[in-house]
């Protein structure tokens, strides 16, 4: 009798099969996850997806169609799905729900081309549990795009075993310039990821460059076609408000609070979030022997935290969600390479899991907050006034016989609400002194829930 026959009696259990379980587990909750995703009615949750559901209709930057920079490829791959989805709203969530469920797969690609499939595994369940994976698939904004296309770059980078070949080198400086023109906003996690790879794989550089231009040129082309020089005003305009009003920066007139309470908020948040730096960090000490795909995502890793740290605001989760997948991604690329990554995975996981099933609303049948608010606002007898500080444009497109507001304008907001000459209320995301006459619920970590407060 052989060995594996002996094995097989015994009731051995190798790491094949542990492998084979742990990919039909993790598949399992994959097509929950899609069907899930896809149970949901499409809302718009912000400003910033009523923004983008315009642009699919008309595009113009300069009417919040969509709002600046522009999103231009998200807003082309939306339009390429309306004849599919038969309406933007449909659109815009069929496009969403189908980047976020397709961030797993291209993780375990990107780990397995640089590991093995243990490697792979990891990448995939890390990325599928990732406490912000269901804001990705279900707000209808660009930043599922922005990761989904920087791991079609990573995964395009030479394997450690092979030679940079220019045909792959091209298409990575493609879908990294594309991962740009759907998420401008994030130019410094793509930055740094194309610098570490090049610093990983100089031979890399000039195919992936003209890549890049390939795919920026005729982006760019048409943006300074259809808007002109006024496109440099707007650009300064909101660069401005973000920086000096809405925004989390050091010249911001008024404090946004701080990431860490943010992650605080979350339960497990924070040891999850220095279980990831803690790796990176350790990671980071042997990027001289590491693959490119490795070097890349460090680098983008440690750029972005620094440009988010200091210049996002606390109050939208959902930038961290490019942190929790790269994270999650080096992680699982460690994974074969040190004894050290195996336990991590699964800590991490552990602790992805506990995040998700606590901040998640699992109800199909959820509506967005804002949604919520909207629909209380309009049942009520008088036409109300209201001060917030989320979703201006979307309660004035819902609600055309109201005054609105925009709570980041304090002396408009106060003279509004003190000369109102019916209810008026005050809806915002934070805590009131009083308990709030009505709240709506976020479904997931990355979406904040809503209150309202009778101001008169």
């Amino acid at each position: 009798m052989t060995d594996s026959a002996i094995r097989i009696r015994r009731g051995y259990v190798g790491p094949v099969t542990l492998t084979a379980a742990g990919w039909a587990s993790a598949l399992l909750a994959y097509a929950a996850s899609a069907i899930w995703v896809a149970l949901h009615q499409p809302a718009i949750s912000s400003d910033d997806s009523l923004f983008l559901l315009r642009g699919l209709t008309r595009f113009s930057i300069l009417d919040f169609s969509p709002q600046f920079p522009g999103y231009p490829g998200f807003v082309a791959m939306g339009r390429a799905l309306l004849p599919v989805a038969g309406d933007p709203l449909h659109a815009l969530a069929l496009l969403s729900g189908m980047i976020a469920l397709a961030i797993p797969p291209v993780a375990a690609l990107v780990a397995w081309r640089n590991g093995n499939g243990a490697a792979a595994l990891a990448a995939f369940a890390l990325t599928l549990a990732e406490p912000l994976a269901p804001d990705l698939g279900l707000s209808l904004l660009t930043d599922g795009s922005g990761i989904l296309f920087l791991l079609v770059f990573l995964a395009l980078l030479p394997r450690p075993d092979e030679a940079p070949r220019a045909g792959l080198s091209f298409l990575a400086g493609a879908a990294l310039a594309w991962a740009l023109a759907c998420r401008p906003s994030d130019a410094p996690l793509f930055v740094a990821a194309a610098a570490g790879a090049v610093v990983a794989s100089r031979r890399i550089a000039l195919p992936a460059i003209a890549g890049g231009l390939a795919v920026l040129a005729p982006v760019v082309a048409v943006i300074a076609a259809l808007e002109g020089a006024a496109y440099m005003d707007e650009a300064a305009r909101f660069l401005a408000g973000h920086a000096t009003l809405w925004g989390n920066t050091p010249f911001a007139e008024a404090a946004h609070g701080n990431w860490l309470a943010a992650l605080a908020a979350i339960p497990t948040g924070v040891p999850l979030a220095a279980l990831i730096i803690t790796v990176v960090a350790w990671a980071s000490a042997r990027l001289r022997t590491a693959p490119p795909a490795l070097v890349a995502a460090v680098a983008a890793f440690v750029a972005y935290a620094a440009w988010i740290v200091a210049f996002q605001n606390p109050d939208q989760l959902r930038h961290l969600a490019a942190l929790a997948v790269l994270g999650g991604l080096i992680v699982a690329m460690l994974v074969p390479r040190t004894a050290f990554a195996g336990p991590a995975a699964a800590l991490m996981l552990g602790l992805e899991v506990l995040a998700l099933v606590a901040g998640t609303t699992f109800d199909p049948r959820a509506a967005p907050p804002l949604t919520g608010a909207i629909e209380w606002l309009d049942g009520q007898s008088a036409t109300p006034t209201v001060a917030t500080n989320l979703g201006v444009e979307a309660l004035r497109s819902a609600l055309p016989t109201s005054r609105i507001y925009d709570a980041y304008y304090a002396g408009d907001m106060a003279l509004g609400l003190a000369t109102a000459s019916g209810p008026a209320y005050r809806l915002t995301t934070t805590p009131l002194a009083q308990p709030p006459i009505a709240t709506f619920r976020g479904r997931f970590a990355g979406e904040p829930g809503l209150l309202i407060r009778r101001m008169n």
